[in-house]
C-alpha cells in the first residue's frame, strides 16, 4: 500500500503539513534539527538546519513563513532568509521541549511540552499560542509524558489528543475543553503518535511500533487498517494535488536493524479518502508587531 516519497532515512521523521500554494510537503527531523520539504510537481527535495530541535510548525497567511515550535522556544521563521525571529520562550517546566502541535481552526497553534530526559515523566502540558496576542496559556487538560495525536474534528469543536505512553487517544468539546473523554483505546502493540483529521471527520492515526496507520470514524469505530513496512510510524497527513494522497513520516531511531522505509516519507493513494487543507496561523498582531516588513 505505502510507497516510499522521499528515502531521507530521517532519525525522527514527524509533524508532515501540505501547502496547497506551493504544492510542498514540508515535515521536519526533530532529532536532525532540520526542516525538509519535497515539492510533488519535480520531486526536488529541500532542507533547512535549525538552531534547535523543531518539535512542530504550522503554516501561516505569509507565504515563506513559518511558526515553528523549536525545542525551547516559538517563532517565525523566514524560508528564504532563514532567519528565526523568537516570540515567547518555552512554557513547559524545566526538563521539557516542545513537541507535537497543529493550528485549530480559528488560526491558533495548540501545541504539547514534554519530558526531554530518559525517564520520560508525566511533567508535559498541552498549551495554546494565540494567535491575536501571541501570548501562551496552558490548557486545562491532564499532564502528559509524550503528546501526540492533537488535531480538529471539520467544524473545530472536538479537539483530539493523546499521551503516546498510555495507549489511547482522548478528546474534548473545544474550545470549552469541556466532556473530556476517551476516543479509542489502541488494540496490538503499537502506540498512538500523530494524527490528522480528513474531510468526513475521520482520524488517521499513525502508530509507533505498530507498522500500521488506523482509520477511526468520529464515534471512535475501527473504519480501515493501512500496513507499512516501516516499524515506526509517526504522522499523517492528506495532501497533492487532489487531497487524495496520503503521505506518513517515520523514524530509524532506536531499531537495530532499520530497513529502507524506516525514516522515509512514505506515500498512499486513494479516491476513497479526501483530505482538509491545512489551518494557518493567523494574526494582525504578526504582521504589525513581529514581521514589520511584510505586508499581508
Amino acid at each position: 500500500m505505502f510507497s516510499i516519497a522521499a528515502d531521507v532515512r530521517n532519525t525522527l521523521g514527524e509533524c508532515p503539513l501540505w501547502c496547497e500554494k506551493t504544492r510542498r510537503l514540508y515535515w521536519t527531523d526533530i532529532e536532525g534539527s532540520e526542516l525538509l520539504a519535497f515539492e510533488e510537481d519535480n520531486d526536488v527535495l529541500m532542507r533547512w538546519s535549525l538552531p534547535e530541535r523543531l518539535g512542530s510548525f504550522a503554516l501561516t497567511e505569509k507565504l515563506g513563513v513559518l511558526l515553528m515550535g523549536l525545542a525551547s522556544r516559538l517563532g517565525f521563521y523566514d524560508l528564504n532568509t532563514r532567519i528565526f525571529t523568537e516570540v515567547v520562550s518555552s512554557p513547559g517546566a524545566a526538563g521539557t521541549r516542545i513537541g507535537d502541535g497543529r493550528c485549530d481552526r480559528s488560526g491558533n497553534f495548540v501545541f504539547g511540552t514534554m519530558d526531554d530526559g530518559d525517564s520520560v515523566q508525566t511533567i508535559g502540558q498541552f498549551h495554546r499560542l494565540n494567535a491575536e496576542t501571541l501570548e501562551v496559556e496552558t490548557l486545562a487538560l491532564p499532564e502528559v509524558a509524550i503528546p501526540n495525536s492533537i488535531c480538529f474534528s471539520p467544524d473545530g469543536g472536538t479537539m483530539y489528543y493523546c499521551d503516546s505512553m498510555q495507549g489511547r487517544i482522548c478528546c474534548c468539546d473545544y474550545p470549552s475543553l469541556g466532556n473530556q473523554r476517551i476516543f479509542v483505546a489502541l488494540e496490538g502493540e503499537g502506540a498512538p503518535d500523530g494524527s490528522c483529521i480528513d474531510a468526513k471527520g475521520y482520524l488517521w492515526n499513525a502508530e509507533w511500533g505498530g507498522s500500521r496507520i488506523v482509520r477511526y470514524s468520529p464515534t471512535g469505530k475501527t473504519d480501515c487498517i493501512l500496513s507499512s513496512a516501516a516499524t515506526q510510524m509517526t504522522c499523517p497527513v492528506i495532501g497533492g494535488s487532489g487531497l487524495n494522497t496520503l503521505y506518513c513520516t517515520s523514524a530509524r531511531t532506536g531499531l537495530s536493524v532499520p530497513t529502507v522505509d524506516d525514516g522515509a516519507l512514505l506515500k498512499a493513494t486513494s479516491e476513497v479518502f479526501v483530505g482538509l487543507k491545512e489551518s494557518l496561523f493567523a494574526s494582525k498582531t504578526y504582521y504589525s508587531r513581529v514581521l514589520k516588513t511584510y505586508t499581508k
